[in-house]
């Protein structure tokens, strides 16, 4: 099956759809938000020890640190916790993080359990965003930022104790595209030319060598902190900001 073949695009619209119907049908109930939330993690924790039984299990790319996975121990968090901030970050972001793997996944093959557990996942995490926005109407906080970064400082952490080709929440193309790692897994999309045969790699590294290393990782940090306080503000009930 290849990449946004009529087959795939049946999957992505299954998965797309179905998730989004379903969050905006079921009326507003806490066992709901708590039901979908610990069937995340159960899911998560279902796919680790399931690589670690088959042997397949990976430590450089397997591990909980991608943002998408992470989000599971941040709803458990939730549960726990109970803190409204934390639900105003789950419901854009489990939006954001479903959608970009339904369409960006490789449905090859198709029944490998990488591959279902995948499209499974996502479509959970993108009902339960859904879920959150429609019935929870979140609000704005930069606390939502601190959250997101949190993330990135752990798989940060991660790439830099595991390393042998560990590329958690694509941090390693981002700081040194010209690193040819062997978990290419992480990496491929960012060498697919999309503009007059260029890639994102190629655009990285071009900034990279116009505007040197530490102007570079500047941007970079401003880019994404711009790109995540629009998305919470697009998904927030009120615009004034809190915190």
């Amino acid at each position: 099956m290849a990449m946004y073949s009529f087959r795939h695009l049946l999957i992505i619209f299954t998965f797309f759809i179905i998730p989004i119907l379903w969050a905006f049908n079921l009326k507003k109930s806490n066992k709901i938000l708590k039901g979908g939330l610990i069937m995340l993690f159960f899911l998560e924790m279902f796919r680790v020890v399931y690589l670690i039984i088959t042997g397949d299990f990976k430590l450089n790319s397997d591990l909980s640190f991608q943002l998408c996975f992470s989000y599971s121990f941040i709803g458990l968090i939730y549960l726990v916790a109970k803190k409204k901030f934390i639900l105003d970050y789950l419901g854009p972001f489990g939006i954001l993080f479903g959608l970009a793997a339904i369409f960006l996944t490789d449905p090859n093959p198709f029944l490998s359990f990488t591959v279902i557990d995948c499209y499974l996942y996502h479509s959970i995490l993108l009902f339960i965003g859904v879920y959150i926005i429609k019935h929870y109407r979140p609000k704005f906080s930069y606390k939502g930022i601190i959250i997101f970064w949190f993330q990135i400082l752990l798989a940060f952490i991660a790439n830099s104790i595991i390393k042998h080709g560990s590329n958690y929440v694509f941090l390693n193309t981002f700081l040194n595209p010209s690193h040819k790692m062997s978990y290419t897994a992480n990496i491929e999309a960012f060498n697919i030319p999309f503009f007059n045969g260029l890639s994102i790699n190629d655009i990285l590294m071009f900034l990279i060598y116009n505007v040197g290393n530490f102007y570079y990782n500047l941007l970079l940090i401003a880019i994404i902190t711009i790109f995540i306080t629009i998305w919470l503000y697009i998904f927030s009930k009120h615009t004034k900001l809190t915190f």
